[in-house]
């Protein structure tokens, strides 16, 4: 069994599995939410060349939910601030401009874009809100992909620093296992294993990947379980 502790505000996905290889839909999509639907998007790079006309159809079909699904994934924040921050609109497969978002950072950054927690209602919601707005701000001052790539990266790894520091307040120090295929990101990884290696111990991945093949074994493995529960 499991509990589902917390979550990221979701990101309306415009066209379904679209939105993850026309990145710039996801990028609407979040600036949108964080700007109150005002963006600044004449001064982004990005929708320099997205006609206007399709920017608006994105935004009907978010409006009235018509082939619009919603995304919790991290790694569709990784795809918004890549393509706002490299001004990539397209996405050649899945993951492309995540991963070159993950190498534009520049490690040595230590500063950390703002972000919000709701834990009055379960599960707790990560909005990171403030961060898009904060990074577009960088952008438009000119301070480049480098330093907004890390100051994102390290709210990530504080916000989740932060929820296990609040899931510990309340259930104990458990043992902490980072999965997933956000977490072949190494300076993610690395991160949330320095912030919390002095309070508990971290479990990273080792001969099973922490993507696609290692959630198949996984749930190979759990079914398994269930399967000679029931016998």
């Amino acid at each position: 069994g499991f509990e589902r502790l917390a979550t990221f505000r979701p990101i309306p996905l415009a066209g379904g599995d679209l939105a993850i290889r026309q990145v710039w839909r996801l990028a609407l999509a979040l600036l949108d939410d964080a700007f109150d639907g005002d963006p600044p998007l004449a001064r982004l790079p990005l929708f320099g060349g997205i006609p206007e006309r399709e920017r608006t159809v994105v935004r009907q079909m978010i409006a009235s939910g018509f082939n619009t699904a919603l995304g919790h994934g991290v790694g569709r924040y990784f795809d918004a601030f890549g393509a706002i921050g490299l001004g990539r609109p397209l996405s050649a497969y899945e993951g492309q401009v995540a991963l070159e978002w993950n190498l534009a950072a520049d490690a040595s950054e230590r500063s950390a874009y703002h972000f919000d927690i709701a834990i009055q209602s379960a599960p707790w919601t990560v909005d990171l809100r403030p961060a898009v707005r904060e990074a577009v701000d960088d952008l438009l001052a000119g301070r480049g992909a480098s330093l907004t790539s890390a100051r994102f990266h390290n709210a990530l790894i504080r916000a989740t620093a932060h929820l296990l520091r609040e899931a510990f307040d309340r259930h104990g120090p458990l043992p902490v296992v980072l999965t997933g295929g956000c977490f072949q990101n190494p300076l993610l990884a690395v991160g949330i294993l320095d912030a919390l290696r002095d309070r508990v111990r971290v479990y990273l991945h080792g001969e099973v990947p922490p993507g696609d093949g290692g959630i198949a074994l996984g749930q190979a493995l759990v079914a398994d379980a269930v399967a000679r529960k029931s016998l």
